[in-house]
């Protein structure tokens, strides 16, 4: 995944390596019966399913998945998940998320980075594009797109995260 990003930054004359990165969680019904790692998260704790979280950078391009139950906060997933990713940017100077991430506050100042925590304007009802944050939520509309990413069909963690890479290795194909 992170080559065919690299290859496609290049094409739009870009480093090869970010330094900026969008981070977001999406929290998607499960659809399996019998034995799962699915369980009760999302907003207000009904969603019985799976938090899907993601890295982007500036382009849209998915450069790191990571797929948990529904259950745990954002901010810790996006903790794990940034651990994990971090030493992939050498370049890397901050981060932008909303609020559900203010909790990565300490990782940031630790690794000296910038946390910029994007919110909607107030007064604004219902859905409205924060920019630069909408380019994680395309990105989450582009694996969408994938049928078998509708809902969360599997029955463990590593499976779904494999169906999500795949989904981001072909929209990162659609764009080279």
């Amino acid at each position: 995944m992170a080559r065919l990003a690299r290859e496609v930054r290049q094409k739009h004359a870009r480093e090869v390596t970010p330094s900026m990165i969008m981070i977001d969680a999406q929290t998607v019904r499960g659809g399996r019966a019998g034995p799962t790692f699915h369980n009760a998260g999302g907003r207000g704790g009904r969603t019985i399913g799976t938090k899907r979280t993601i890295l982007v950078e500036i382009l849209g391009l998915p450069i790191g998945v990571r797929v948990d139950g529904a259950k745990p906060h954002d901010v810790r997933v996006g903790r794990e998940l940034l651990r994990e990713h971090l030493a992939d940017f050498p370049r890397l100077q901050a981060i932008v998320a909303d609020r559900g991430y203010k909790g990565l506050a300490k990782l940031a100042a630790r690794k000296q980075l910038k946390l910029d925590i994007k919110a909607k304007p107030p007064g604004t009802k219902g859905f409205t594009p924060i920019g630069p944050l909408w380019r994680v939520e395309h990105a989450f509309a582009q694996l969408g797109r994938w049928r078998r990413l509708a809902r969360c069909h599997e029955g463990s963690e590593a499976s779904a995260k494999a169906w999500l890479e795949v989904a981001s290795m072909g929209y990162l194909l659609g764009r080279v």
